[in-house]
């Protein structure tokens, strides 16, 4: 059976070896060939780590909290399966000191219903076949300063899907492994907790971007990896009746002025409906297309463009 996480860099394990306590492990890594979905740093939050068989009677998680790093990856390889990349992760994880507090695969997780115990990333980020997957979860350090790592591996359609979750003491630095770099497609994913911080932002600065939205190539219509920022968005405004907001739709300086307000103003009316759809009182939203008219960044990279390529909403 050949190694699927692959050679890990000595360098790099005499640094974990000598670092002080408070200095976070390298991150779990992704097995070879692997490409990133998503990526989510929090300086503070909770987590719910799977630490025993999921039951109708228990969730068997432990509620922790820190600072905490969600990646996701998937993996394309007919050779590839579930038990050996979760053993490459086990491998890896005990050469960094880690002991076991969860180790199972399938119905010894809890079989279907572990997806009701699990925090999972939205998809397409992260996908899950309740009967082909395995969860590993450890931790690192004393009480009070321990590091914990929860990692799931799914194989759904020949494709092996993988979410890591790193959870260290909130003053630690993390120190990161080399990790492939995000896909071209790969987008900011929207979780729970981002909605709270959708809506402090919005009351405190009277307007803020929306992450996850995205459109077809050159035209209006939301695909469908926009569905969880949608759900967040209309969860957040129906959950407070009394705002009111103009959706504001932004564009790149690519193209003509005319043409591109008439693209940005399309863009905010197709997030509109989709909102209208979810619930949403049409008469508390507005939809106007300012094209490159506000940049937040400059235009002249790629990278600037893809920023500027935006949706706001704005308090009225």
């Amino acid at each position: 059976m050949r190694p699927i996480l692959g050679i890990i860099a000595l360098a790099m394990l005499g640094v974990a070896a000598l670092a002080d306590e408070h200095i976070v492990p390298p991150d779990p890594g992704a097995p070879e060939g692997a490409v990133s979905t998503a990526r989510s740093e929090r300086p503070f939050d909770a987590y719910d780590l799977p630490v025993a068989r999921y039951t109708p009677d228990a969730a068997g998680t432990r509620r922790v909290e820190g600072r905490i790093v969600w990646s996701g990856f998937k993996l394309t390889d007919e050779g590839a399966t579930t038990a050996q990349v979760i053993a490459g992760y086990r491998d890896r994880l005990a050469a960094l000191g880690f002991a076991p507090l969860l180790d199972c695969a399938n119905q010894d997780c809890g079989g279907f219903d572990f997806r009701f115990a699990v925090q999972l990333l939205p998809p397409p980020a992260m996908l899950m076949d309740a009967a082909d997957f395995a969860q590993l979860t450890a931790s690192k350090g004393t009480e009070g300063n321990e590091t914990f790592v929860s990692i799931l591996v799914s194989q759904l359609l020949g494709t092996i899907h993988i979410q890591t979750v790193v959870v260290a003491p909130a003053e630690a630095s993390l120190a990161m492994a080399a990790a492939p770099e995000p896909e071209a497609t790969a987008q900011p994913v929207v979780l729970a907790q981002d909605q709270a911080n959708l809506l402090d932002l919005l009351k405190a600065n009277g307007h803020v971007p929306v992450r996850g939205l995205n459109f077809e190539t050159g035209g209006a219509a939301l695909t469908e990896d926009s569905r969880p920022a949608l759900d967040a968005l209309g969860e957040v405004l129906a959950g407070n009746p009394d705002l009111n907001v103009v959706i504001v739709g932004h564009s790149d300086n690519q193209g003509g002025l005319d043409a591109n307000l008439a693209l940005s103003k399309h863009r905010a009316e197709a997030v509109r409906d989709a909102l209208v759809e979810r619930g949403v009182d049409a008469t508390r939203l507005e939809a106007h297309g300012v094209a490159y008219l506000a940049p937040i960044t400059t235009n002249a990279t790629e990278e600037g463009r893809a920023v500027n390529r935006r949706v706001e909403l704005v308090l009225r």
